[in-house]
Formats: C-alpha cells, structure tokens, sequence
C-alpha cells in the first residue's frame, strides 16, 4: 500500500503539534505584544482591547484551550501511526476518538464561558465547531468500536 499520502499527513500533525507546544509556551510572554501590533497595525477594535482589558483570564483561557488543541493533535498523531501501520481498527483509536471528542466539548465549553468575560462572534463559532467536532468524534469512535469488534471476531474465525 501506498503511504505516502498517509506519511504527508502525520508530518503535517507533527507539525503543527510542535508548533503548537512553542505557541503553548509562548502564550504568557508574548500574547500581551501580538495584541499590541494587531492593534496597531488594524487599528483599536473592541475585542483586541478587551483582550487586553482581562489579560489574567485571556491567557488562562487561551492555554487551556491551547492545551486541549495540543491534546487532540496528540490523539491524531498517534492515529495516525496506526493507519501508516496498517493496523487502524485497534481499540486505542476507539480510546483516542472518544479523548478527541471530550477535548472538542472542553475547547467548545471555555469558549463559551470566555464571552461570559468578553464577547466576540469568532468564539461562539469556534465554539460550535468544536462542539460539533466533538459530537462527531463520539460517533466515529462508535463506529470504530464495532468495526474492532467485527476484527476480532473475523480474526477469531481464521
């Protein structure tokens, strides 16, 4: 089988996971001058001086969020190994959808709270995209759990 497609994609998670640790770390340092330089460079909106306005809670939140991107990034990468293996329909990608779908209702739930503190119509829609990720992750790792079960009883039977 060809895995080259397969391969491009764990690269891409790879990627973007480390880049998203340095991110992770970078958060309390340097939120405080990206927020500055959008505003100079886009001019002084609402939300970028909200932002600034409840900067303790913006970069609690935002690292939590962070976090839990990190986390489902991490289930995708070690998903990914299985699929480059060929070994796909195993139990811990069951384990790993079901974590990627709880990570997806935590990012949906803080940003929801977050306009609680300040709103902004970008957080109600990561909001739901994430909450619908989740919803969906649940189900696929139904699906996936039937379809290991159906592999072990087919591998039973040869």
């Amino acid at each position: 089988m060809d895995n080259r497609l397969n391969k491009f994609v764990k690269a891409i998670l790879d990627f973007c996971f480390y880049i998203g640790l340095i991110m992770e770390v970078a958060v309390p340092f340097g939120l405080k001058y990206a927020v500055l330089l959008v505003m100079k460079l886009w001019g002084d909106t609402t939300e970028y001086a909200e932002i600034l306005q409840h900067y303790p809670y913006a970069v609690i939140s935002i690292m939590l969020v962070g976090a839990s991107c990190l986390l489902i990034l991490y289930e995708l990468r070690k998903m990914m190994k299985t699929v480059i293996d060929d070994d796909c329909f195993v139990e811990e990608n069951v384990k790993s959808l079901y974590r990627m779908g709880t990570y997806g209702f935590v990012v949906a739930g803080l940003k929801l709270l977050r306009c609680f503190v300040y709103f902004t119509p970008a957080a109600v829609v990561v909001a739901g995209v994430f909450a619908f990720a989740g919803l969906f992750s649940k189900v696929l790792a139904r699906v996936f759990d039937r379809a290991v079960t159906y592999k072990q009883e087919n591998d039973l039977t040869i």
